[in-house]
């Protein structure tokens, strides 16, 4: 009878631990410098500052809006044929060609964007710091390679 009452009582006492660590895991989520994409570096912004930036990124959020979805719709329509039995060649080529011709362009919007980020605050970093790539290992977005 002991037996099975102290069995039990690890089992309660495993499962309270797993609980307990899964709470503290999830404490600190949705907690940030206060601005999605922003930095805990950049914490020492003015007001207008933080407005001025909050406005830049959703310009060009709204601004490459299309062309992310472009390359997303092109990437999988590539990802479709290169997983049929005999993928056609010069269909592969052409959506890849599309994808990299997008890419390009989201890729030179970006650029302006940093920039224009850093007329605001020189110290912008686009948030390559702690947590970056986060969720993007083998079989992510990139594929497991280097971030885009």
């Amino acid at each position: 009878m002991k037996k099975h009452l102290f069995s039990r009582m690890i089992v309660v006492v495993a499962v309270i631990v797993l609980i307990g660590s899964g709470v503290n895991a999830f404490a600190g989520m949705g907690k940030s410098a206060g601005n999605p994409g922003m930095c805990a570096a950049n914490a020492n912004l003015t007001d207008d500052q933080i407005k001025k930036m909050e406005s830049e990124r959703t310009a060009f959020l709204l601004a490459t809006k299309d062309i992310r979805q472009q390359i997303n719709e092109k990437r999988q329509t590539l990802q479709a044929e290169l997983t049929k039995q005999t993928p056609d060649t010069s269909t592969c080529a052409s959506i890849q060609k599309e994808v990299s011709d997008l890419q390009s362009q989201f890729d030179q919007k970006r650029l302006t964007h940093i920039l224009e980020m850093k007329k605001i605050d020189p110290n912008f970093t686009e948030g390559r710091g702690m947590g970056h790539g986060m969720g993007h290992g083998m079989g992510g977005p990139s594929g497991g390679g280097p971030p885009n």
